[in-house]
């Protein structure tokens, strides 16, 4: 424990010995450094221990223990003042109060009042010297390499990590780092998720290439900080005061993505002023990256008159672009009208959701009003007001998107060509699904159908023709399999590898994983232990 210095003030020799035999100041966390009887003692004393907390009595003679407080403050000085009074002091307990006091207490002092209190300060303090201690260290790293500090300092901020005062504070302290016409384009950049469940060994090797080529490129031109998001993608923060610059971003996505042959999925945000534009344009291009993402786009990035506004809010235009994307079963011009969407939303998450959830609603009443609603569809609406309350600004995005997605592919399944480009994705969503989920025993086609916002039937006859096999056949395959390699591992009891692929019941397992291997799970287990 990290003692800290203590000062105890009382004019009357018999309190103030009573106070220091009667405590275990050390087993708080204290070290008396030093008492004083008067209040000039105390002054004295003080501003020369400069204590971590003052323990005094508010009435002595010519000095009281208010004027201590003052002198102390007056000095610049910064330590905790716990006061002590009677019950006839009350209204200088109150003044005490007014100049900062951390806390009073009433004499006699009840042993537990005073030990909270002290435990209280104690933390106050301990909280306040770490925090200055970071300080201190930030102002070192700052002077031995502003860059990488900077670099730490803006990857914090955009995780909503440090203030955006402390932010502004050390840009102001390096100096340079701003000009008037800067703004902030965030680029967020991965690998498709089919191609990293399909190609695993390769994916590793392909992201660092795409990685490193983009940016060697962006290094050619623009500053920037780069660090990886939560979920392991790419994010370059982007400096700049030219006009073309998304443009120019998305040519050189298109670059890389040819000369490395990779499948890059990548967001470009908006342009955005400031410091406050910096976090802005990662939200933004982060919301993007999801929807690409889920659709497998090359990239998102702002289109030309939207890139070039200064302002103008939000349009029903934006809605109006999806319900008719949606009617003319278009998903080329529903991914395009979301992203204009997106773009045209409000900064606040509360209205960005229910701008959407307006255009559910619309789309939903068009739908019915034009070719019907099947049942699933129906359901997938359902869930989605049901749940609307549950979701954040992008979640809302990404969900509705999905949702209507679905709403084009039901429409569209008598259409071969429909259905061969769009469920590759599906199936890799619904691999990784079965994958996280084989200890659930309720897994099944329905719930993994519901997770793909697919209708089950629809679902059930895609993965059939991908898999070549039902999807029975497929979740029984990953659970012995699953099982197989906890066996040969040694990883638990036979009773605990039932739990693990989602089959309790112990002899049910046994007759499943015997007509899969030949072998009982004993048997199988027995030759590989050593």
């Amino acid at each position: 424990m990290r003692m800290l210095k203590l000062v105890i003030i009382d004019d009357e020799a018999i309190l103030l010995q009573g106070l220091l035999d009667t405590y275990d100041w050390e087993g708080m966390g204290f070290d008396v450094v030093g008492t004083a009887q008067s209040g000039q003692q105390a002054i004295d004393l003080i501003q020369k221990t400069h204590p971590h907390v003052v323990l005094t009595d508010i009435r002595m003679k010519k000095i009281t223990g208010l004027m201590v407080m003052e002198e102390i403050q007056k000095a610049g000085m910064d330590c905790l003042f716990i006061v002590l009074s009677a019950y006839r002091d009350f209204e200088y307990a109150q003044q005490a109060c007014e100049l900062g006091a951390y806390a009073y207490l009433l004499k006699p002092v009840e042993d537990d009042k005073l030990q909270e209190i002290m435990r209280g300060a104690y933390e106050t303090c301990m909280e306040r010297l770490e925090s200055k201690e970071r300080y201190e260290n930030w102002e070192k790293l700052l002077m031995k390499d502003s860059a990488s500090f900077l670099q730490m300092v803006v990857q914090k901020y955009v995780q909503n990590r440090i203030p955006e005062e402390k932010v502004k504070e050390v840009f102001d302290t390096i100096g340079n780092v701003l000009r008037e016409n800067d703004r902030f384009i965030c680029v967020c950049v991965d690998i498709d998720l089919t191609y990293k469940i399909t190609n695993s060994l390769d994916y590793e090797a392909s992201r660092f290439a795409v990685m490193g080529s983009l940016e060697e490129k962006i290094r050619e031109r623009y500053s920037y900080w780069k660090f990886e998001g939560e979920d392991g993608n790419g994010i370059f923060i982007v400096k700049t005061g030219e006009n073309a610059t998304v443009r120019e971003l998305k040519t050189t996505l298109e670059t890389v993505k040819s000369e490395e042959e990779s499948p890059v999925v990548a967001a470009i945000s908006k342009p955005y002023k400031g410091i406050s534009g910096m976090k802005r344009s990662v939200e933004e291009a982060k919301k993007l990256f999801g929807l690409a993402s889920a659709s497998g786009a090359s990239a998102f990035t702002v289109p030309e008159e939207i890139e070039e506004q200064t302002g103008g809010g939000y349009s029903s235009d934006a809605e109006l672009l999806i319900i008719n994307a949606v009617r003319k079963n278009n998903l080329k011009e529903l991914k395009e009208a979301f992203v204009r969407f997106i773009y045209c939303l409000p900064g606040e998450e509360e209205i960005q959701c229910q701008y959407m959830h307006q255009v559910m609603l619309r789309v939903e009443l068009m739908l019915k009003d034009s070719y019907g609603i099947d049942e699933s569809i129906k359901e997938q609406f359902r869930n989605y007001y049901s749940n609307i309350s549950n979701l954040n600004g992008a979640k809302t995005v990404d969900v509705c998107y999905k949702i209507l997605r679905g709403v084009i592919l039901s429409r569209a399944e008598h259409i071969p060509g429909e259905e061969v480009r769009y469920f590759k994705e599906y199936m890799s969503v619904a691999m990784a699904y079965i994958e996280e989920h084989l200890d659930d025993e309720t897994l099944s086609i329905v719930t993994v159908a519901s997770h793909v916002y697919l209708n089950p039937v629809y679902f059930g006859r895609v993965f059939k023709n991908t898999f070549q096999m039902t999807f029975k056949k497929y979740l029984l395959k990953q659970r012995m399999e699953k099982a197989k390699r906890l066996l040969e591992e040694g990883n638990g009891s036979i009773g605990d590898i039932c739990n693990q692929v989602g089959i309790n019941n112990p002899s049910y397992f046994s007759h499943l994983f015997k007509q899969y291997t030949g072998q009982l799970p004993s048997e199988y287990k027995k030759e590989y232990e050593s």
